[in-house]
């Protein structure tokens, strides 16, 4: 399996316009993941696999909460993430 940043792009974009839920998300990158343990993830290009992983990291816990309804991400720090990978790719 590859990941590439405009993956990474595509789940943040689609959470920030309420296309995909937190859920979905977090089910994805945690699937990246098992991939990445199991050394069948590729990173393309391979000079990004540091913020590749990072990422993969921060969307796997975007839907873990604080207290009932609230996130420990909330959607500005989606955003920030975003406003992070805009430039790359």
């Amino acid at each position: 399996m590859e990941i590439r940043i405009e993956d990474i792009k595509q789940i943040l974009k689609d959470l920030l316009n309420g296309k995909i839920s937190r859920e979905d998300a977090s089910l994805w990158a945690y699937n990246l993941r098992q991939e990445a343990d199991g050394n069948k993830l590729v990173y393309y290009p391979e000079g990004n696999e540091e913020i590749l992983w990072e990422s993969i990291l921060f969307i796997e816990g975007i839907d873990l909460q604080n207290t009932p309804n609230v996130y420990l991400h909330n959607r500005e720090d989606i955003q920030a993430f975003w406003d992070k990978m805009e430039p790359l790719g």
